[in-house]
């Protein structure tokens, strides 16, 4: 039987993917099954094509000639570029969540949460460093793309979720202390995060990453029982 908190993340996924798929239907909803797998493969190829080379770099026609789509469709099934870009940020931040949930739903000790950062931290590299695949995203449309921002905003919530159920698991289990607050605790270790994928990335160097979780895991350690 799941947790409550693989149910949460699932119920965080649920919310990222349907929000991405929906958003920008009032210009022309598709109605048929086959209208709805056009808009969500250029919304699928869209998120793609962006998080290779970011949203800036890659034009409206790019995104219709990956999805073997035309103007009209795109025009039927979103107001405009923008539209089509907060709703390629959600379906991107879905998949994120995804694998995050399969990561993180079952943790409930130290031993299992450094299992599954250095499982992260494995992937990462193998991927040749490219930084967060959310926060890349969210550093370009923070400013500029607010229906982007909040899918993005909505990406970290659910990955801060599923840290925090993890030390909340922790913390029943007596293995961290009863005044343990996880939803602090999950604030600073994901700020740790972050952090460490944007100076790895920079540097093209795998240390400042490892440091960064290391340093969150030691806050955690911190409040052992």
């Amino acid at each position: 039987m799941d947790g409550p908190q693989l149910v949460a993340g699932r119920d965080a996924l649920d919310c990222l993917v349907h929000s991405g798929a929906s958003m920008g239907c009032m210009p022309g909803e598709p109605m048929t099954r086959r209208g709805r797998a056009s808009r969500e493969r250029i919304v699928e190829r869209a998120a793609e094509l962006f998080a290779e080379r970011g949203i800036a770099s890659v034009s409206v026609d790019e995104v219709l000639a990956a999805a073997g789509a035309g103007k009209g469709q795109f025009y039927h099934y979103f107001r405009g570029r923008d539209e089509l870009a907060a709703a390629a940020v959600g379906f991107r931040c879905g998949q994120v969540v995804a694998g995050l949930t399969e990561a993180l739903g079952g943790v409930s000790s130290l031993a299992g949460l450094e299992q599954a950062l250095a499982g992260f931290m494995t992937g990462f590299e193998q991927s040749g460093i490219p930084g967060c695949p959310i926060g890349t995203l969210a550093t370009e449309v923070a400013g500029r793309n607010e229906d982007a921002r909040l899918q993005a905003a909505a990406g970290f919530d659910a990955w801060e979720r599923l840290l925090a159920g993890a030390l909340e698991r922790m913390r029943q289990r007596g293995e961290l202390r009863a005044d343990t607050a996880p939803a602090v605790l999950a604030t600073g270790l994901l700020a740790s995060i972050e952090g460490g994928m944007v100076l790895s990335q920079v540097r093209k160097d795998m240390a400042p990453l490892r440091i960064a979780v290391d340093a969150g895991l030691g806050q955690v350690r911190a409040h052992l029982a």
